[in-house]
């Protein structure tokens, strides 16, 4: 009798671990299985970023309106016997959409097991400039720096032709640590000269004559110079200056923002004497050169001209000038938004006007995100002598479809967004040129807001970018 208890005992006991047994091996068969279905749903999204990288049907759809606002696809992959991954996509709008992969494993009498993964992807908007803060789009003529201190932070320096560095000069070019990519390169598409008194610190620096990083430049085109370097970038390839609609019949262009700005009453200038008190309001946004040059007159010796920002939700307040503006004879100009003129600017070339006589100051403000800001010219600008003596602070784009030319002697001048023009030439004695990259503000510029010209595609950055990720069986 105690010999059946004890056996029937271990029979249970061995049921039960046997059935323990089984179950822990289901369990286990169960997590191989999910995680072989996420892996392989996984791939199936790596798959789906590398078309959106690289295929160019799909780049086109998921960034270019309108096929991009209402575009989706898909795809299906048998990774590995006995599965099968189905991928979609579908635009939300436009570089910005949801991936979808499920993955089934099937298993004898019809059974299966299924895995979904969804993921966000978006391309951020790309750069106008090769990422650079100073970009030169000249074909012909060189650029220099002479006696200066410059320093480039979050960002490149393009030149389309030669570029000289000389008269002890320290030329900083630093990379952004936030981003992915290496910035922080001296890009130029024809020969690169730094005096033997002179510096230039960069990440890379990539031209006809010089290839120093194998990481960022390409020198496969000089192998008996570069040997083995093979990477994009050495010499970089020739870009135009970007273009800008200064005064088209088109609604986008600045002449007509302007005009629109002013039929809506989004147009605001103060004029304010030495200290502070306002002397006169004007109303209209469109000048001609010498309208503008009597509001300058008027502020006087050691006044400031003020252009105020105003919107009204469609028009936002957008000054624009037929002809020059020379700022002289001890006058300061505050720019809240965007000033635009036809002709050359000139900051402080001359310090006499008349029976005044001082230094002169030029400060331009970002109203916000996406509205642009800057001091544009259809021909030359020039930061001169008697700018200088004093900070110079800018947040916004510097654009000049000619030259560009920056003297500031004993202080400091500083640029948040960037510098385009044709060629440029800078001199600061040895005092810093401070100028920080920031594609957003450059992009408003150059577009007059967050949206490019009707028919022109917007640049978007190669990298995709996944913003949320969620997995589910």
């Amino acid at each position: 009798m105690i010999a059946s208890l004890a056996l029937l005992i271990l029979f249970l006991l061995g049921a039960f671990f046997v059935s323990f047994a089984l179950t822990e091996s289901k369990i286990a068969q169960s997590h191989e299985v999910a995680a072989k279905a996420y892996y392989l749903s996984e791939a199936g999204i790596n798959e789906a970023i590398w078309r959106l990288k690289n295929d160019s049907d799909w780049q086109n759809n998921f960034e270019d309106k309108p096929a991009c606002e209402t575009w989706q696809d898909e795809f299906s992959r048998s990774y590995v016997e006995g599965s099968l991954t189905s991928v979609s996509i579908e635009n939300m709008r436009c570089a910005e959409g949801e991936l979808v992969a499920t993955t089934t494993i099937f298993f004898a009498e019809g059974k299966s097991a299924q895995r979904v993964i969804k993921v966000k992807v978006i391309k951020a908007l790309g750069s106008l400039t090769e990422d650079s803060s100073v970009f030169a789009g000249s074909p012909s003529g060189e650029s220099s720096i002479r006696a200066s201190y410059l320093n480039l932070y979050r960002g490149n320096m393009f030149i389309n032709n030669n570029l000289n560095i000389k008269f002890w000069s320290t030329v900083n070019v630093n990379d952004n640590p936030s981003t992915p990519e290496i910035e922080g390169k001296t890009l130029v598409a024809g020969n690169l000269i730094v005096s033997d008194s002179s510096n230039l610190f960069s990440e890379a620096q990539c031209a006809k004559n010089v290839c120093n990083s194998t990481s960022t430049c390409e020198c496969g085109a000089y192998p008996e110079k570069f040997g083995e370097c093979k990477v994009d970038g050495c010499p970089p390839n020739s870009i135009e200056i970007p273009a800008i609609d200064f005064s088209s019949d088109e609604p986008t262009s600045y002449k007509s923002r302007a005009q629109a700005a002013q039929d809506q009453g989004q147009c605001s200038i103060v004029g304010e004497d030495g200290d502070g008190n306002p002397l006169f309001t004007n109303t209209n946004c469109v000048f001609s050169e010498s309208e503008f040059e009597d509001l300058l007159w008027q502020v006087g010796e050691g006044g400031k001209l003020v252009l105020e920002y105003m919107t009204n939700g469609s028009a936002v307040s957008t000054y624009y000038v037929q002809g020059g503006i020379d700022l002289k004879g001890g006058r300061e100009l505050e720019i809240n938004g965007i000033l635009v003129a036809e002709k050359t600017i000139n900051i402080g070339e001359k310090g006499k006007w008349g029976g005044y006589y001082g230094f002169n100051q030029v400060t331009v403000n970002d109203p916000g995100d996406g509205i642009p800001s800057g001091l544009l010219s259809q021909s030359k600008i020039n930061f001169g002598p008697f700018s200088s003596f004093q900070e110079t602070n800018i947040t916004g784009l510097i654009y000049a479809e000619d030259e560009m030319t920056i003297i500031s002697l004993p202080t400091a001048f500083e640029v948040v967004g960037g510098i385009i023009a044709r060629k440029f030439s800078l001199i600061s004695a040895w005092n810093p040129l401070n100028i920080y990259l920031d594609n957003d503000i450059i992009r408003e510029g150059m577009w007059g807001g967050d949206d490019p010209p009707e028919g022109e595609a917007p640049p978007y950055s190669p990298i995709v970018t996944i913003e949320h990720w969620e997995e589910s069986y």
